[in-house]
């Protein structure tokens, strides 16, 4: 958090020599609204926006279709945590942060696809204004383009500055409409500054498009203090899974206080949404999957009633990868379990696309089913390569469904066409070039 501070000087590690005077940020200081984000929810005249600062009376979004902001909503939802609502250390310990208070605001009653204005805050201190365009309603038959990733935190520099840069950049230039981001977000890992750390990166687009995001190892996974997991549900650790501590106790709780996704499914965890001609589906590869649990059998009946010819897309998302020819073997293990676990599901309600990441590289695959290329299969692209540390440049040398595989950074950028043909390209962040791309088509 923003707030006033003051240094001290120590000799000898105890003996306090001298008390700088207050430092005071400029700005608005503790009450500057930062964090801005925004999200779709499954109606097209709906917009959720989210910010932080510390708690302020009189919490508002103003906005319009123009700067006039003639428009205002005070119906805020305000929420906050503290160390002991995590679930172990470091979380709730040496690595807790103050993170203030997280505003929530869903306005209503918008044109569909059209550009609003807005600025967010309350009477201390407003955001500059901003701008976001309403999404496609289900079924409208425009072309868009959006933008997918995972893996990306804010260390080692530059990694995750240049995919932010880039991505800021593609809304300049063509115009993408919002983020799929499927896991591994600030890497805080129970240091909670790193969140602040990382919003920074990101609010520059994620005020403008809406920021689509969901659980990875690093925010989920934990071995203790299950009680305080936010999502209520059994804790998945079947002897083959390999995530074990990784979020650093957080147990997805600042993940789930700081984003608010479609509510048809579990909050973050698990749902869906639509837009324009693409039905996108966000999983939990940190929950279990397997046949008879609960995620299973919303994903089940979320495929089952897509109204194809609506969205004749179906994209379909989660951390963890289904097909990755990447040399680790606890993760392939995982793999080859995702593939008995749902694999079918895919094939038999026909999923165009599936999105994964957790290796941080990027490869592409045919259209696969049960390890083999064949025509009315899925291909599967895994796009973990927005940031964190590259995975070694050693992969499985038999993997026959392996298209395309580099451990380098970059992101994916889709295109929607048209109701038959859909583009997926891969552009790396050092030459700002596609290096790959594949057409799904119909």
């Amino acid at each position: 958090m923003r707030t006033n501070c003051g240094f001290r000087y120590y000799r000898d590690s105890t003996t306090l020599v001298a008390i700088s005077n207050t430092v005071k940020f400029n700005n608005g200081g503790p009450m500057a609204p930062l964090h801005g984000h925004i999200a779709v929810t499954n109606d097209p005249t709906q917009m959720r926006v989210m910010w932080n600062s510390a708690y302020v009376s009189g919490a508002v979004v103003k906005y319009g279709l123009t700067k006039d902001l003639k428009m205002s909503n005070t119906n805020v939802k305000a929420s906050t945590y503290q160390a002991w609502d995590m679930c172990a250390p470091p979380a709730n310990t040496t690595g807790f942060w103050d993170p203030g208070y997280q505003y929530d605001v869903l306005l209503t009653g918008l044109l569909p696809n059209r550009r609003y204005y807005y600025a967010y805050g309350s009477g201390e201190y407003m955001s500059d204004i901003a701008n976001f365009t309403t999404p496609l309603a289900a079924g409208n038959r425009s072309s868009f383009k959006f933008i997918v990733y995972g893996d990306m935190g804010v260390h080692p520099f530059p990694e995750g500055v240049t995919t932010a840069k880039l991505v800021r950049q593609e809304i300049e230039e063509n115009d993408v409409r919002f983020v799929y981001h499927h896991g591994d977000i600030s890497y805080a890992r129970g240091y909670g500054y790193i969140w602040d750390q990382w919003f920074y990166l990101v609010q520059p687009y994620a005020t403008l498009i809406p920021y689509m995001l969901g659980v990875g190892n690093h925010e989920q996974d934990h071995m203790n203090g299950h009680q305080n997991d936010p999502s209520k549900q059994p804790n998945f650790h079947p002897d083959w899974f390999n995530g074990h501590t990784d979020s650093g106790g957080e147990c997805g709780l600042p993940m789930s206080r700081r984003f608010h996704m479609p509510e048809n499914g579990l909050g973050l965890w698990w749902y869906s949404f639509d837009y324009g001609m693409v039905h996108m589906v966000m999983l939990s590869t940190e929950h279990d999957f397997q046949p008879g649990s609960n995620q299973y059998k919303w994903l089940e009946n979320d495929l089952k009633n897509v109204d194809r010819k609506k969205t004749p897309f179906v994209l379909i998302g989660g951390h963890r990868a289904m097909y990755c020819s990447n040399q680790i073997e606890g993760d392939y293990i995982v793999a080859t379990h995702m593939q008995e676990a749902f694999e079918d599901l895919l094939y038999t309600y026909k999923v165009d696309l599936a999105l994964w990441a957790h290796y941080h590289l990027y490869e592409r695959t045919c259209k696969v089913y049960k390890n083999k290329c064949v025509d009315d299969g899925v291909t599967h692209i895994v796009v973990g390569s927005a940031g964190k540390e590259k995975d070694s440049d050693s992969w499985y040398p038999d993997k026959q469904w392996s298209v395309f595989r580099i451990a380098d950074y970059g992101y994916g950028r889709i295109t929607v066409a048209n109701e038959t043909h859909m583009l997926y390209e891969f552009v790396q962040n050092r030459i700002d070039t596609v290096i790959d791309s594949v057409w799904i088509t119909k």
